[in-house]
């Protein structure tokens, strides 16, 4: 499974999707995320909260385990799937791990962009909306 910015936001704030997600979570083996997720939740946090409460924030997020930053450089996956597709390039991000780890691309809301493109040609890993759950 593969957590978009939006999940780790929701996460974050406890809210009622991410009251479902975290249940979600709950039935992984594992839970990935990209950097640029991270860095998406951390200008969030540091926009409400702050710098320090946001640093705090992400530190124990990731010293948590419960969500792995996924290490290796996602360049030419995702890079060929915004070539390929009209989405954002963080979503491209997540969907191109979901493809590398064959797991499912978590995102809290349905996006637009992701349906019209999932109509357009199916993507290749299942996508799941926490506001669904």
């Amino acid at each position: 499974m593969v957590l978009d910015a939006s999940t780790l936001i929701e996460l974050a704030y406890a809210t009622p999707t991410g009251e479902k997600i975290k249940n979600l979570l709950g039935d992984a083996d594992e839970a990935f995320t990209t950097e640029l997720a991270l860095t998406e939740l951390y200008y969030i946090l540091c926009r409400t909260l702050g710098a320090r409460l946001a640093d705090e924030k992400l530190n124990d997020l990731i010293s948590s385990n419960y969500v792995i930053p996924y290490g290796e450089p996602l360049i030419s996956e995702a890079g060929k799937i915004k070539c390929e597709r009209k989405m954002s390039l963080a979503d491209c991000h997540v969907i191109a791990l979901a493809m590398k780890i064959n797991g499912s691309a978590v995102f809290a809301r349905r996006e637009k962009e992701l349906d019209r493109e999932n109509k357009r040609r199916v993507f290749e890993v299942e996508l799941v909306f926490g506001e669904e759950l």
